[in-house]
């Protein structure tokens, strides 16, 4: 009996990894997926920017409401469109010692010229300026608009104010 001795052929391609056209179209995937999550991150981020400015002016309403009523004193927000900030006075003098201001300067660029977060229009009964009489009586109603998108709108007398997201 003769025994049958099978030969096998190795081929002389063998895989060793990836070809470049492969790894060409694997880092075009992975640059349009970082290009589009850069643009997602960035508008999150612009988003709690603009929702902490929010939450820093309507926070300093009420502090500026209690304050007014704690000294009976009157107290003034002056906003201020072309710097992205907002200054409080008392009895018509810059009130350094307000809370979580800069000498009374109060800005919501947090340091940096360019934060993203815009005052795009203040319109209190047609001036820039909320007043707080010496028991907390709020002066104007209007409103505050944040980059076009964001609203606070100030009533008068109560200075209960409400956020409208445009």
């Amino acid at each position: 009996m003769r025994k049958i001795k099978h030969i096998k052929k190795f081929s002389k391609c063998k895989s060793e990894g990836f070809s470049l056209i492969e790894l060409i179209i694997i880092m075009t995937i992975l640059g349009i997926m970082i290009a589009a999550s850069t643009t997602r991150i960035r508008d999150i981020t612009l988003n709690a920017r603009i929702s902490a400015a929010v939450n820093q002016i309507t926070t300093d309403i009420d502090q500026a409401k209690t304050i007014s009523m704690g000294l009976r004193k009157q107290i003034k927000i002056v906003f201020d469109q072309n710097n992205e900030t907002y200054t409080i006075y008392q009895n018509g003098i810059l009130y350094n010692d307000f809370p979580g201001s800069d000498n009374g300067v109060v800005s919501l660029s947090n340091g940096s010229n360019d934060s993203g977060v815009d005052i795009t229009s203040v319109n209190i009964n047609g001036a820039n300026t909320i007043t707080f009489t010496k028991w907390g009586d709020c002066l104007q109603s209007g409103t505050i608009i944040l980059n076009d998108t964001r609203q606070i709108h100030i009533k008068n007398l109560t200075g209960h104010w409400e956020i409208i997201n445009s």
